[in-house]
């Protein structure tokens, strides 16, 4: 049972509101109006600004006592709340203002592959024994979204144990043909490497790690995947070559040679995303990827530490169901879907604005 918050009526109008122009994200900020994002459009909910007391008013009725001190202690802190059914996540904070909340609503219903733009070259990734597939981009990229399709997938095709380590949960899933267990750092579990330490003995057959911060994280998922298991995870990375290369350089010049090797062992593909605003529709958005497959030849490129050539291999492995983030865009584009200033402004290419 969730528990049952209460908030002032301006709040609940607030949060109402945002439910009903479908924003993704809220900003509750002191001395200034509520601001939502629509689409990628923010825009103000009310002419009264929020005072740093109402803020954290507001906070003190979802946030634990754990996390009060945690934001008594470090001024921030991570959080998650319901308004009726619908589910939040956030960050409360301070700045030079007072306290502010940021906001941003959760998924409950989960769609398909087919929705959400997800590349289906990614199911038959999903469907193996073990390996590692990494979903990257910026924060608000989807990344979240993608994995918990990529679960619920899953979780309607095969016979297994999936442990989440999220922070905070999102989706919730119940178990289908799997068996899930989510658990959610700071609340289940310390952190994502001692919940990803003690999920390897927890007999999983999918681990599904909500980010991977170091290197304890990075070595302990490789291994995972190395000992029969699959593991999925995120990176906050632009580009499949990018990604690589950020894996290596957090690791010490002598070890970098090893996890190279071990990388190209496990891993099965990398997904690159962003969200792209539509001229389709009115606030809509649209994912665009970039999508690399653990080929023959991606692997010896990545053992061999010549990462500088990945971009160039995917485009010319089409047939695999690879593609370039460019490639991506001038589909979208070509489709109707996009402006032509949008695959300037989200290109990877440098010089695409030329």
């Amino acid at each position: 049972m969730e528990p049952i918050y209460k908030y002032s009526e301006k709040i609940t109008r607030y949060l109402n509101m945002n439910e009903e122009y479908n924003a993704s994200d809220m900003h509750l900020k002191s001395g200034i109006t509520p601001i939502i994002r629509v689409g990628s459009m923010l825009k103000s909910l009310d002419s009264v600004p929020l005072t740093s007391e109402e803020i954290f008013e507001f906070a003190n009725q979802f946030m634990t006592d754990k996390q009060k001190k945690t934001l008594e202690d470090f001024h921030e802190v991570d959080s998650s709340f319901f308004n009726g059914e619908q589910r939040y996540r956030c960050n409360v904070y301070r700045d030079i203002n007072g306290y502010n909340i940021s906001i941003r609503r959760v998924m409950l219903q989960l769609s398909s592959f087919e929705k959400l733009g997800i590349p289906e070259c990614i199911k038959p990734l999903a469907l193996k024994k073990s390996g590692m597939i990494l979903f990257t981009g910026p924060t608000g990229s989807g990344k979240s979204t993608t994995l918990s399709c990529i679960v619920d997938f899953l979780n309607h095709k095969v016979n297994s144990h999936i442990i989440t380590l999220e922070d905070p949960i999102e989706c919730i899933h119940k178990s289908n043909t799997c068996l899930i267990s989510q658990r959610e750092v700071g609340r289940d579990t310390v952190s994502f490497e001692k919940g990803l330490q003690a999920a390897m003995r927890q007999d999983p057959d999918v681990i599904m790690l909500g980010e991977m911060r170091s290197i304890e994280s990075v070595s302990t998922a490789v291994s995972a995947a190395e000992t029969g298991h699959l593991m999925l995870s995120t990176l906050h990375t632009k580009g499949c070559e990018n990604t690589i290369d950020r894996i290596i350089d957090m690791f010490p010049a002598g070890q970098q040679n090893q996890i190279r090797v071990q990388l190209s062992m496990v891993l099965l593909g990398v997904v690159s995303q962003q969200l792209v605003p539509r001229i389709d529709v009115p606030n809509g958005r649209v994912l665009a990827t970039e999508v690399m497959i653990a080929s023959g030849a991606i692997k010896n490129l990545i053992r061999t530490g010549k990462t500088h050539q990945i971009t160039s291999t995917i485009q010319t492995s089409a047939s695999m169901g690879m593609h370039t983030m460019d490639s991506s865009l001038q589909k979208l584009y070509e489709d109707g879907i996009i402006s032509e200033e949008s695959v300037k402004m989200y290109s990877f290419n440098t010089d695409a604005s030329n």
